[in-house]
């Protein structure tokens, strides 16, 4: 189960890379991050889902 939900993921960091904008979750709500306007902030975002995905199907 937990590996399916970190191939999803893994599948949704590479759209994201490949659209250049990514959703990310805060708190209740969340924003969508784009590229060109937080670079620094798109690839903390990626990293951190890319890490996640890993564990999921790793260590879970």
């Amino acid at each position: 189960m937990f590996e399916m939900i970190g191939a999803l993921l893994s599948a949704y960091v590479l759209y994201a890379i490949s659209k250049g904008e990514v959703y990310a979750k805060s708190g209740p709500g969340g924003q969508t991050v784009l590229k060109r306007e937080s670079p620094t902030y798109f690839w903390i975002i990626i990293a951190i889902y890319s890490g996640l995905s890993i564990a999921l199907m790793i260590i879970f």
